[in-house]
């Protein structure tokens, strides 16, 4: 939307996390929390997002946010005056969204629900509230009609203000004249010694210029301050995905153990058996099955094929159709055509493995020299015996054999049988 302006608010302390980084990048389901609060603002004002950060996160979120601008609140003075930081920055004659980069649940639709209410009303502004189950730690919200009256923050609230279990997201579209004249006012005389920006409510209210407010669900406003917190996200978040998979036809064994990612892309038909851990940049095509206990990052999976138990799919893997990689089975950086079976017990690293190869248990291809790595190439029909060493680089022909416990050090042509083995002796006990 080209008339509102959205503003990230980021510059919190984190002291709650315990970490050396700004918990908004700390992850759920494999992106950061401040990503999915980006995402959600670049689908309303996708040409105007500002971050106001502090000085341990400035740099990072300049470096990932590019089209995005950026201010620094120097001091902690709270929300008010983090808004207030953007006042030189924001184009004129838009409408300002205050978004939090902890609260990542919240959705478009939420937003563009609060901006046709302000919009409908042409009046100041329009405030996101949920009812709580529990609503301690929030501010309350005090209501007359469709009108906000004030909010209160949980650390003022009076045993009366408490019962109530209207409460504040925090997130807000205001019109811009209205906020910045009047958050200079605002003043830190609170026990935690902050400008609160919800004191622009009561503001509003005596100014006969009341805020109204629509409701949103409390799921979606939940936000992060503790690794508790966080923890509780990340299932909220893994099980909204995994019951998008289900709904789209993929069959998930005790989904409680699986993990995916915020991009996981699996079609319809598969089976995703239990403890399996899929990681971002993953996508699996129609008839796979993941067996127990394996893990997939970064790579694409072609139909019909079946993977693990036990199996570790690693970054920038490619498996064809209907390809078998069985129990303690590693893939890096391959690619494998179709019908290839790679059953047990073996790693396959920087590789160009053809259609129809069988690869014998035990079988390592050994790509590394401690300076580069090194490429195998093994072409269509090639049977690999077990417990063999394939040193690369190296290229093995099409409709080859390569002999039980041998060490490939050199190419091999193809349709050639190739043994490397030293010839066994008996020694009779004395």
């Amino acid at each position: 939307m080209e008339n509102v302006v959205s503003i990230i608010l980021t510059a919190g302390a984190s002291k709650r996390i315990k970490s050396n980084q700004s918990k908004v990048f700390h992850e759920a389901a494999e992106k950061s929390l401040i990503e999915y609060v980006y995402s959600t603002a670049k689908k309303i004002s996708p040409k105007n997002i500002i971050f106001v950060c502090n000085k341990a996160n400035i740099n990072q979120i300049t470096k990932n946010f590019t089209q995005a601008k950026t201010i620094l609140q120097k001091k902690t003075k709270g929300t008010a005056d983090a808004v207030l930081c953007t006042k030189n920055l924001l184009p004129k004659n838009k409408d300002v969204i205050i978004l939090f980069g902890d609260v990542p649940l919240i959705k478009s639709g939420s937003i563009n629900r609060l901006i046709k209410t302000h919009k409908s009303s042409n009046g100041i502004g329009c405030l996101l509230a949920f009812k709580a189950k529990n609503p301690q730690g929030y501010g309350r919200v005090e209501i007359i009609g469709n009108k906000v009256k004030k909010v209160t923050e949980e650390v003022q609230a009076n045993k009366k203000i408490k019962q109530i279990n209207l409460c504040n997201s925090g997130i807000m579209i205001c019109k811009q004249d209205f906020l910045f004249s009047n958050l200079i006012s605002i003043n830190d005389k609170n026990i935690k010694k902050e400008k609160f920006i919800t004191d622009i409510f009561e503001i509003a209210y005596k100014s006969k210029k009341p805020f109204l407010f629509t409701m949103c669900n409390e799921k979606e406003l939940q936000g992060v301050n503790t690794r508790e917190d966080l923890i509780k996200m990340d299932i909220t978040i893994q099980n909204e995905i995994k019951k998008k998979l289900i709904q789209n036809g993929v069959t998930i064994l005790q989904p409680e153990t699986v993990r995916v990612s915020y991009d996981t892309k699996i079609a319809k038909d598969c089976t995703i058996e239990p403890f399996v851990v899929i990681k971002k940049g993953v996508i699996i095509k129609k008839n796979v099955t993941i067996k127990s206990h394996s893990v997939i990052e970064s790579s694409i999976i072609g139909e019909g094929s079946i993977i693990g138990p036990s199996a570790r799919i690693r970054p920038y893997s490619v498996i064809g159709k209907k390809v078998k990689i069985g129990n303690f089975v590693e893939i890096k950086n391959s690619k494998i055509k179709d019908s290839t079976s790679i059953n047990h017990l073996s790693y396959i690293g920087d590789s160009t493995i053809g259609k129809n190869v069988n690869i014998g248990a035990g079988t390592i291809t050994c790509n590394y020299d401690g300076k580069k790595k090194n490429k195998t190439i093994i072409k269509d029909n090639v049977f690999v015996g077990s417990n063999t060493s394939i040193v690369a680089p190296l290229t093995i022909g099409s409709n080859s054999t390569i002999g039980a416990g041998s060490v490939i050090t050199k190419n091999v042509p193809s349709n050639s049988l190739a043994i490397e083995r030293t010839e066994q002796k008996n020694i009779k006990k004395k």
